[in-house]
């Protein structure tokens, strides 16, 4: 038998040598232990003994898939080279069915791992050298090697079915071994024989590896889909999750904000009929009282209604079917409704309503709720011998509804906030009772759930003018 001595090249010389030099990809340990264990799965899918020679780190890890390949194929073979074979493994590993083989120099191809797969349907090889990082460095400054297992490790990795690299390395390898080994060296020269006068591999099995890595691309960019899929459902939770905190704590203050209303005209009941009770109490003063119980008992009253208007939207937002309506037959039919009190504030309220207005998309609840909400706030805030009127237009996709009066006007800082819940406005006529300030809100959301929208233009002491945009129906 021919004698053979180690190299002082290292593993990646050798490659570079080869006239087929493989291409290099830097991978981490993790990914390296998932290369062996695809090439070993596929081996075991498709019942292919092998006889496998190998230079792993140390640790029983690395050896489990290897074991598990050994145990489905009982005819293979695995060697894997070791500096110090009697210490390779601790006492704590399970058995295993690797035969350990002694180096002949314990400083050959430091840092560099290796695989290699023969079999006569195909052969594989599959070397990884350690990168070098200066992360921990020693007191001395020089630049401490991490362990291949480290998470901060990365490997120059080459994976090649070329027979005539294959038969390369396996030469360089065979040089390594221990003279005491000298029938693996037979072993691992009959082989580069073969492998020398191999020129291509069975094109069955090679289809079949080609079909193998595809259906592994397909099982990542799947998991990958599902993996996308679960982090937006995570994230539509959570978005969702914090709506729902959101839509509590704005509960709570609405409840809180009740109370606090439904308290003051209690309040104010309690007192006058605490002074009704005087024995030295005069008819003037006695009607003063009796009228403020009769206009606090009338703001508990509207202050209740407005509520359960509110939950009555809310509770049949998902029953009310927006059938097509006709403005042209709700709103003026609203407006006439009105006539009578706004001639007794001798204020001025007309109706401007075009013909063949289109269909729009509301509930007809809904719209007369909105039109008697707006029309009894702008006679409410314009003093006698202003005007109050209400117009329609058809725009591209909806239809405007214009409410304009004469009025006190709103203040510039609180336009932003008259659409809030129990906002009241601060400037009143003398002798109109204040209101619960939900009107505007009830608005507001009843519009919101039917796709619409209104936004207020005022100046103080000249009016107000709130335009509605309904969408047209389509059907």
């Amino acid at each position: 038998m021919e004698s053979h001595r180690p190299s002082d090249s290292s593993l990646q010389q050798v490659l570079r040598s080869s006239p087929v030099a493989p291409e290099l990809l830097q991978v981490k340990p993790r990914g390296l232990k998932g290369i062996l264990k695809t090439l070993l799965d596929f081996l075991e899918s498709h019942q292919i003994q092998a006889t496998m020679v190998a230079k792993l780190p140390r640790g029983k890890a690395w050896k489990e898939d290897i074991d598990r390949y050994q145990a489905t194929a009982p005819e293979s073979e695995c060697y894997c080279l070791a500096r110090h074979p009697e210490s390779n493994d601790s006492a704590t590993d399970e058995p295993t069915a690797i035969t350990l083989v002694p180096m002949r120099s314990q400083q050959s191809w430091r840092g560099d791992y290796f695989v290699i797969i023969l079999a006569t349907e195909i052969s594989f090889l599959m070397t990884a050298q350690r990168l070098k990082t200066s992360t921990a460095a020693s007191a001395e400054g020089e630049a401490a090697t991490p362990t291949p297992t480290s998470s901060k490790t990365y490997l120059d990795v080459a994976i090649s079915i070329n027979p005539s690299l294959i038969a390369d390395v396996l030469r360089a390898v065979t040089g390594l071994i221990s003279d005491a080994h000298a029938p693996l060296q037979e072993v691992l020269e009959s082989w580069q024989g073969q492998l020398r006068t191999q020129l291509a591999w069975s094109p069955t099995v090679l289809d079949q590896w080609l079909v193998w890595q595809f259906k592994i691309q397909e099982h990542l960019r799947q998991a990958a889909h599902a993996y996308r899929s679960q982090a937006l459902s995570a994230a539509n939770l959570a978005s969702q999750n914090e709506v729902l905190i959101n839509n509590l704590r704005l509960k709570d203050d609405f409840l809180n904000t009740v109370g606090q209303e439904l308290r003051t005209p209690l309040t104010t009941i309690k007192t006058a009929l605490t002074l009704l009770g005087s024995p030295n109490l005069k008819a003037p003063q006695r009607d003063r009282y009796m009228a403020m119980i009769t206009q606090e008992c009338d703001r508990q009253s509207a202050l209740i209604q407005g509520v359960l208007n509110l939950l009555q939207i809310e509770t049949s937002f998902g029953e009310t079917r927006p059938d097509p309506i006709k403005i042209g037959t709700v709103v003026p039919a609203v407006v006439s409704t009105y006539q009578p009190l706004a001639a007794e504030k001798g204020i001025d309220l007309s109706c401007t309503m075009p013909d063949h207005l289109p269909d729009i998309t509301c509930p007809e609840s809904w719209l007369r709720q909105i039109m008697i909400h707006l029309l009894s706030n702008s006679i409410r805030f314009t003093h006698r011998g202003g005007k109050v009127s209400v117009s329609a237009h058809q725009d591209t996709a909806t239809v405007d509804i214009v409410v304009r009066d004469t009025g006190v006007g709103i203040h510039p800082g609180e336009i932003s906030t008259i659409f809030d819940h129990f906002f009241k406005g601060r400037n009143l006529p003398s002798g109109e009772i204040e209101g619960a300030g939900l009107g505007l809100s009830i608005v507001r959301q009843l519009l919101l759930y039917c796709g619409g929208s209104i936004k207020v233009d005022s100046q103080l002491h000249q009016g107000s003018t709130f335009h509605i945009q309904l969408p047209v129906h389509r059907s």
